[in-house]
């Protein structure tokens, strides 16, 4: 009776951690949108929409980092159940084969995989938006006079020291 039991609650923990996995596929795909936005919001210099998603984007991180809290935690007590020190979802989805949570662990495995992914593309592309941005803004003020100093470092400068306009230009 004990196995049987050991049993359903390594099952019960199964899908428990399908659910954290649904709940992560979603703000994973609700962060996409987001860094979407926030592109278009850069591009248009919409200060107020972008420091909007910003505060957005901080309270998925949030609820994802409490997802992924509980995901770790349910992958101990699936080692657990089969005496390991460890599990990964590799690991669970070979535990789970033959039940009902076996495809659709891989399925949502592989769309975690896809987003990561496509948020790892859209961060990069994000940064690159937001250095050139940075970059006009900072070539505006030095064109203008109104800053003596620029943000960017000589190469070759030693201690990185900051250096005027006129050391850049010429």
């Amino acid at each position: 009776m004990k196995v049987r039991a050991q049993g359903d609650k390594e099952m019960d923990a199964i899908r428990h951690l399908t659910e954290v996995l649904k709940s992560q596929v979603a703000l994973y795909s609700e962060l996409c949108e987001l860094i979407e936005h926030e592109k278009e919001a850069i591009t248009t210099w919409a200060v107020d929409k972008t420091v909007e998603i910003t505060k957005k984007k901080e309270e998925i991180l949030r609820r994802e980092h409490i997802q992924q809290k509980a995901r770790k935690l349910l992958l101990e007590q699936i080692a657990q159940a089969h005496d390991s020190e460890s599990a990964t979802i590799s690991d669970v989805i070979k535990y789970a084969e033959g039940s009902e949570y076996s495809g659709h662990l891989e399925g949502l495995c592989a769309q975690l995989v896809e987003l990561i992914k496509k948020i790892h593309a859209e961060n990069l592309s994000l940064r690159m938006l937001y250095t050139t941005n940075c970059r006009m803004i900072n070539d505006f003020f030095s064109q203008a006079g109104l800053s003596d100093m620029d943000n960017t470092y000589a190469p070759g400068m030693k201690n990185n020291k900051k250096v005027s306009t006129m050391y850049r230009i010429g």
